[in-house]
């Protein structure tokens, strides 16, 4: 008789626990996906913070730019250029660009006897690399 009340209490205990372990893993799966969810969530937060207010504040810096009668005069060889259009980045698309590789002409109207030069609507061009803060100041875009 001692036995078998042993044996049932035993057989309690182990589906007690068994059922206390399944709620446990649960517990665990659902930590791990508010987790999962949390870190992507920050993630994209920070992706968004990262690459969308820096190409809106350099959109509207080349377009201001342009409107304002700035043109960057520069060619496809010429590192310098290439690391004043890396500066702008996607946005480079919406400034003024003449290529003196394929449209010497114009350069050569324009007075450009480097690379890359900007010319403005008033004043002396700028040659070589200019900083974004500096064009911004120039045809005043700030």
């Amino acid at each position: 008789m001692k036995r078998k009340k042993r044996k049932e209490q035993r057989k309690k205990e182990n589906k007690i626990r068994r059922e206390q372990f399944k709620k446990r893993q649960k517990n665990k799966k659902r930590i791990n996906y508010i987790i999962a969810i949390v870190i992507l969530a920050f993630i994209g937060y920070g992706l968004f913070l990262f690459l969308k207010p820096q190409a809106a504040l350099h959109d509207d810096l080349a377009r201001c730019l342009t409107q304002n009668g700035a043109t960057m005069y520069g060619t496809e060889w010429c590192p310098h250029c290439q690391q004043q259009k890396r500066a702008f980045g996607k946005s480079f698309k919406y400034v003024h660009y003449v290529n003196c590789d394929t449209h010497g002409a114009q350069c050569e109207l324009a007075g450009v006897t480097g690379f890359p030069t900007w010319v403005f609507r008033e004043g002396e061009p700028a040659s070589g690399e200019q900083t974004l803060e500096y064009l911004a100041e120039r045809v005043g875009c700030a």
